[in-house]
């Protein structure tokens, strides 16, 4: 929505606009790489409080803005130029849609006049973003410039968050203000949440079911970030399992009694078995992704066995009305923010002992932990590593950011995730070489604070080339590369799935070492368990940058659930040992399964 507002800004050009609506949104930093479009914006920040950080690439400023972004919560700022400058951007835009990032980027544009020409690093901006971001703009004049700013801050963060782009042609952009009189965005009254309740939907007959239940679990996602509170007194109050989403690992201190960690293709047993046997499941800001309920025929058996007797099933909390019933049919659902939703059904829970169903659990607790055993030759193992990484670390509460694969896996399983946003990793679009920048975009945002990098050899060389900030800016940035030379979990699933063809899964390595001395950043190598701690500690207390290689042996992680198979049809093995798995099925109890 749009009002007429006398102008504070005549005689201003754009780049001036941009930096005024930046600094009054209480913007640090901007992420990107200069070029010939975007100069007359980059202007602006000459001199700024507003500080632009030049990257090493464009698409490496789109996935730092996204790590500045997890680790605050605060909008990532991105400035890029046209063509190549914009299409860089394309991964990050979809992974922060994906994982529900807010961000902005400003993207420069060839002049109105050469549109459609095929100029010199043209691109159709708008086409290209607009499924990848929530809200792609190009500018038509300058008098609108402070609006739209103003609306896209809006945007990206109004229920589920994500990026937004405003395109600026160069013409544009260049212009100055003269009218007196200009848009003035104010946000919509039609939506309900700003003007109404907080959300919709019957909290009483969900807190009649969750008080009767006699196995229920709570699965909290990213939506559950903004409210740990509020969902630690709910557990509490209700005496109820909590299981979470890799994105919302730390909404749930993981040391409390009630946690079970990760559920899902590589989360805990004893999590995905309880869901199984669960009576009622109540999945609070979480998509029920394919990677966390098995196939969907095999879904909940229990819950769909007590929704039938009216005595439990599946309740469904998002902020995002399109995300109700899309993958799984709910017994009862809540649009709107689940902060709310808590606080309300906190008072008219009850307290249950439900003595059957923590016995349970914590028999498969003992049954399934997640664990490793270390390799006869006394090189290390990946989840021999990070066990030691987070042993050494823990006090500190670091940022933890990752790559994708093995390492990320093990890292949600071996590190204890005690506060929101303490992870930071792709988990929706799984977009290897994410760590670096995430753990750059994280210690930009908070100086102070340990940044821990834990990547894969595949992830890592992606985009290494941030090395290049991590010196520029001196950032204190601690990264350990698990070096196994391999595509490890693909070359898995050529193992088990593909009759052991394997192609396409061999790295060729540099020397990380080397590379790191080449950026002037100290370093650490490991390749045996004897001197794992000693490298460890001297990695983590090295001053300012450091980088540690460990070469480790090759695994599988496990549990693992296999494609077309449900959560209680995991891939599991007692002894660790890659040519010995089993499978894991979860079979009722006499006196837990309903009479």
């Amino acid at each position: 929505i749009f009002f007429r507002q006398m102008s504070r800004y005549v005689g201003l050009a754009g780049g001036a606009i941009i930096e005024h609506k930046l600094v009054q949104h209480g913007v640090k930093h901007v992420f990107g790489y200069s070029g010939g479009a975007i100069l007359p914006a980059l202007d602006g920040l000459y001199g700024s409080s507003v500080e632009f950080i030049q990257t090493a690439n464009e698409q490496c400023a789109g996935h730092i803005a996204e790590g500045y972004a997890k680790a605050s919560g605060k909008p990532g700022m991105i400035m890029t130029t046209s063509g190549p400058g914009t299409t860089n951007l394309i991964t990050p835009f979809q992974d922060a849609l994906n994982d529900t990032v807010p961000m902005i980027a400003f993207t420069g544009q060839v002049p109105t006049t050469a549109m459609g020409t095929c100029a010199f690093q043209e691109c159709p901006t708008i086409e290209l973003t607009r499924p990848c971001t929530k809200w792609a703009y190009q500018l038509k004049n300058i008098d609108e410039l402070p609006s739209i700013i103003d609306k896209a801050f809006f945007v990206a963060q109004d229920g589920k968050k994500g990026p937004v782009v405003i395109d600026l042609p160069k013409d544009v952009i260049s212009d100055t203000i003269k009218s007196d009189n200009i848009p003035e965005f104010v946000p919509p009254t039609d939506k309900p949440h700003l003007s109404g309740p907080r959300y919709e939907g019957d909290i009483d007959a969900i807190v009649n079911l969750l008080n009767g239940a006699k196995r229920p679990i709570i699965i909290a996602g990213n939506g559950c970030l903004h409210c740990p509170d509020e969902l630690k007194e709910l557990a509490e109050k209700a005496n109820c399992p909590v299981t979470t989403t890799l994105h919302g690992m730390g909404a749930f201190d993981e040391l409390h009694p009630l946690s079970m960690q990760m559920l899902g293709m590589h989360g805990a047993a004893y999590a995905n078995l309880a869901v199984q046997a669960a009576d009622l499941i109540i999945g609070i800001g979480y998509r029920f992704d394919d990677r966390t309920t098995g196939v969907i025929s095999k879904y909940a058996p229990e819950a769909r066995k007590a929704e039938a007797e009216g005595r439990g099933g599946i309740i469904h909390f998002d902020i995002e009305p399109s995300q109700i019933d899309k993958v799984i049919k709910t017994t009862h659902s809540v649009v709107g923010d689940a902060e709310y939703a808590m606080k309300d059904m906190i008072p008219l829970v009850e307290f249950k002992e439900r003595r059957d169903w923590m016995e349970q659990i914590q028999e498969w607790r003992e049954e399934n932990p997640f664990s490793y055993q270390k390799h006869e030759g006394g090189c290390p193992k990946t989840q021999e590593v990070i066990h030691a990484i987070y042993n050494h670390s823990k006090h500190l509460q670091p940022f933890v950011s990752t790559g994708v694969g093995n390492h990320q896996m093990m890292s949600c399983q071996f590190f204890r995730w005690t506060k929101p946003r303490q992870i930071l990793s792709s988990g929706s679009l799984g977009t290897m070489g994410v760590g670096l920048p995430f753990a750059i975009g994280a210690q930009f945002a908070f100086p102070d604070q340990t940044c821990i990098v834990i990547d894969g050899d595949g992830s890592f060389n992606m985009t290494n080339s941030e090395l290049y900030s991590i010196a520029k800016y001196n950032l204190p940035v601690k990264i350990a590369i698990m070096n196994d030379s391999r595509q490890q979990m693909v070359y898995v699933w050529q193992k088990l799935f593909f009759d052991k063809r394997y192609i396409g899964t061999d790295n060729s390595n540099p020397d990380y070492c080397k590379l790191a001395e080449a950026w002037g950043i100290p370093s650490v190598y490991c390749d045996s368990s004897a001197g794992l701690d000693a490298a460890v500690d001297k990695w983590l207390n090295t001053d300012g940058p450091c980088l540690a290689e460990f070469k480790v042996v090759p695994d599988i992680c496990l549990p693992m659930v296999a494609p077309g198979k449900a959560l209680d049809e995991m891939i599991i093995n007692r002894d660790n040992n890659m040519n010995s798995v089993r499978i894991l099925s979860y079979v009722p109890k006499d006196g837990l399964a309903p009479s």
